[in-house]
């Protein structure tokens, strides 16, 4: 099924970490659409939820150095 989360991201300072932290979500199967908003900390993935789960977001994220809070 089709969701839409917003997730608060930890330790992103730049514009930069967030664009890599979108480009590697956006490469996962089942991810349709990443946004952010610096301001407040978040991003917002759109995903299939039977393709990939939060946790496996989460993994790649954390992967990358940044904490992710689902």
């Amino acid at each position: 099924m089709k969701r839409l989360n917003y997730f608060m991201l930890k330790d992103a300072k730049t514009e930069e970490d967030y664009k890599k932290v979108k480009s590697t979500v956006e490469k996962l199967d089942g991810v349709y659409k990443v946004d952010y908003e610096m301001d407040a900390e978040v991003i917002g993935v759109e995903y299939d939820d039977e393709k990939v789960s939060k946790e496996q977001i989460k993994a790649v994220v954390d992967k990358l150095g940044y904490t992710l809070i689902v």
